[in-house]
């Protein structure tokens, strides 16, 4: 496995809504060309993001299908997450992901014992896809030291671990005992203390609203540059801060919205509807929107 191809801002890209909560692939690939323009690394396709849990085998095999091709012709890494599912139907899954050409998979763990975890592991990485461990312990329920990661990370096919926790001790812990794997922050909120605990990269809920920003942040760290990064983080925590306060995720939509990016990002049940976030909060944002990428471009 080509490590570096991985390395940097991996979007975990929407799958936007038909009003019958399929997958609109006409909005898909207009947002897909607005990706496509930004200085991202690549796309992670098919995870929480995506609401591949929500979309049936058929749905995320076409996703993939209809994706994969681009990120080829753009020479950009591709990861498909397979998890939410069954171990027989993540196999299938990640032999169809690979089949049409994805660097590697990725997928949550089961919500099970370590030891079914472990064996859940090493069944996928058998197909001989790359597989990336996604750590999220407020889905799933559980929770992991680096002993616990020790036994996933030291099969034979896992290239690494997506992190999305605020533990950020622990990302340390596994990159100084995992040099060569490739480990991503996964909280928004924690790009900067991620990326200067030694993460390699972000694959975050926002990129898809802010990826030029992300890459800045980025660019800004690998160069040692942290001081100028600085001033980019803390003008994203503030922005993020307004958003907790009406719901993150309903904020997310909210702004997909109103930039006209998707009509809806994750089906339902959902509690979000649109205008559920008040006008006004929606147009704060967007002007703090417009202004971090100002500031992005002035660095």
């Amino acid at each position: 496995m080509n490590a570096e191809k991985f390395r940097g801002i991996v979007v975990p890209v929407v799958n936007p809504c038909t009003p019958d909560d399929g997958v609109d692939e006409e909005a898909l690939m207009r947002f897909y060309a607005r990706l496509e323009k930004a200085p991202v690394q690549g796309l992670y396709i098919n995870g929480g993001t995506g609401d591949g849990g929500s979309l049936t085998r058929e749905e995320r095999e076409r996703t993939a299908e209809l994706l994969l091709p681009e990120m080829k012709k753009a020479r950009r890494c591709a990861i498909v997450h397979v998890g939410q599912t069954t171990t027989r139907q993540a196999v299938l899954l990640a032999e169809h992901a690979m089949k049409h050409g994805a660097d590697a998979v990725a997928s949550i763990p089961p919500r099970k014992g370590w030891d079914q975890v472990e064996a859940y592991y090493r069944t996928l990485a058998a197909t001989g896809a790359p597989v990336f461990v996604y750590y999220i312990p407020g889905v799933t329920g559980m929770t992991a030291g680096l002993n616990e990661m020790k036994r996933i990370l030291d099969i034979p096919g896992v290239a690494g671990l997506k992190l999305s926790d605020w533990n950020v001790f622990l990302l340390r812990q596994v990159k100084l005992a995992y040099p060569e794997k490739i480990v991503y922050s996964g909280f928004d909120e924690m790009l900067l203390p991620g990326l200067l605990y030694g993460a390699d990269g972000c694959i975050g809920t926002w990129e898809n609203l802010l990826p030029e920003l992300y890459a800045k942040v980025y660019q800004l760290i690998r160069a040692g540059r942290t001081e100028e990064a600085r001033p980019l983080g803390e003008a994203f925590t503030a922005f993020l801060a307004v958003g907790w306060r009406y719901g993150i995720i309903d904020t997310f939509e909210e702004l997909m919205r109103a930039k006209g990016y998707a009509q809806r990002c994750f089906r339902g049940p959902s509690s979000w509807y649109p205008g559920k976030v008040p006008a006004e909060v929606v147009a704060e944002l967007l002007g703090r929107m417009d202004e971090i990428n100002k500031m992005v471009q002035s660095v």
